[in-house]
């Protein structure tokens, strides 16, 4: 995909909805090596400890997660959205579950996999090229399941959360976090904060908490937590680095430069101003569910 045809879909998110599939690549290949250069080898936002680094911020989240989420040897775990496979590698290699992890961009698992033989972990891990939608797993497969800022991306989040109950045992652990907007914005505001976050980094829309809350439980998981991300830490060193990344195109040469400037930029101000927030959760599949209609919310019936 060239870069005016990229440009023409992310700005209408009806568009981004309906070629979520080829938008997401075409988005990627602008934004990883940045990603890489900036974050590393996981695509996350950490809270941060005193004196933390974004590496020691990011491992200890993941080690957090596996913990909260009780994985352990012998167990097959999901990760949604693996990215090229920080996180994934990270809790295999801390816990001794079995990772698969699925990503719906080509070059990312190649990524992964090449890591994963790199440290040793390849027995511990699997990456497949697959649509988080539609995911090609059998129903009942997975001890556990952990997502890390990536369901954002999926242009039916109902369904997603459904296809992660579906193939979770009775009684397994969902784990995640996910790039979110505030609770009880208006239209308005999420038109004037969060559309341009979407619009440049690739995302068909975003949820609040509340709606997440919900619609996992409309996909048949019991809510143990789900609550921003700022209450475990501070977020503001996130902001911090994408407005120094901004800064090191300080003048966009191009569109290619120009995607990446906004994306820098317009997260930093959601955050900032506090429209922007990271959530996390801990759910389990209820044992005797069937997943009930999804819930709506006033800007996409698929958001």
């Amino acid at each position: 995909m060239d870069i005016q045809e990229f440009l023409r879909l992310v700005d209408d998110a009806a568009e981004r909805r309906a070629h979520y599939a080829t938008m997401l690549p075409a988005f990627y290949d602008l934004a990883t090596s940045p990603y890489r250069a900036n974050w590393g080898e996981s695509f996350h936002l950490p809270p941060f400890g005193p004196g933390e680094s974004l590496a020691e911020a990011m491992r200890r989240q993941e080690r957090e997660l596996a913990r909260a989420a009780g994985f352990g040897p012998g167990m097959q775990v999901l990760d949604v959205g693996c990215g090229i496979g920080g996180p994934a590698l990270s809790i295999a290699n801390a816990s001794g579950a079995h990772v698969t992890g699925v990503n719906i961009v080509p070059m990312h698992i190649d990524i992964a996999r090449a890591k994963a033989a790199e440290q040793g972990l390849a027995h511990l891990t699997r990456f497949v090229v697959a649509d988080m939608v539609d995911m090609p797993f059998p129903d009942t497969f997975f001890d556990g399941a952990f997502s890390f800022d990536a369901i954002c991306h999926s242009p039916d989040k109902p369904a997603t959360y459904e296809g992660i109950a579906r193939v979770l045992k009775p009684g397994a652990v969902f784990a995640g976090c996910d790039w979110l907007c505030a609770d009880g914005m208006s239209a308005d505001e999420y038109r004037e904060w969060i559309e341009p976050i979407c619009r440049y980094a690739a995302l068909p829309a975003v949820l609040s908490l509340s709606e997440v809350a919900g619609q996992l439980r409309d996909a048949g998981f019991d809510v143990d937590m789900c609550q921003d991300l700022a209450e475990g830490g501070d977020m503001t060193p996130n902001w911090q680095a994408f407005e120094d990344a901004a800064a090191t195109i300080a003048a966009p040469r191009d569109p290619e430069h120009e995607v990446l400037w906004q994306h820098a930029t317009t997260t930093a101000r959601g955050g900032r101003a506090g429209k922007f927030k990271i959530g996390h959760w801990l759910a389990r599949k209820r044992r005797e569910a069937q997943p009930q209609s999804a819930s709506t919310d006033h800007r996409m019936s698929t958001v």
